[in-house]
């Protein structure tokens, strides 16, 4: 995938976040655009912490852009657990 559509998804306004698929079959979630880092060569994705107000990524995946296949989008998933989370009905 070339770095500039990459690049056009971590500034949308408002951000969505997205899944990145590999083409070995791995996925990787971005779900705010400060936790990457994009060059010509990598897309660095820091791994979730358990309280980003208080921790600091130690880890993170590098990929480069040769090998993302596609981005998916997080907000259609996110939507549909909402709708399903407001109409479950107490035991």
């Amino acid at each position: 995938m070339n770095p500039k559509e990459i690049r056009q998804e971590l500034h949308a306004t408002p951000f969505v976040p997205f899944r990145v698929h590999t083409s070995d079959g791995k996925h990787l979630g971005v779900m705010h655009p400060e936790m990457t880092m994009l060059t010509r060569i990598a897309l660095l994705i820091a791994r979730p912490v358990a309280d980003p107000t208080r921790e600091i990524p130690a880890h993170y995946d590098s990929v480069s852009p040769l090998h993302i296949v596609h981005l998916e989008p997080l907000v259609a998933a996110r939507f549909v657990g909402v709708i399903m989370t407001r109409f479950v009905l107490p035991a």
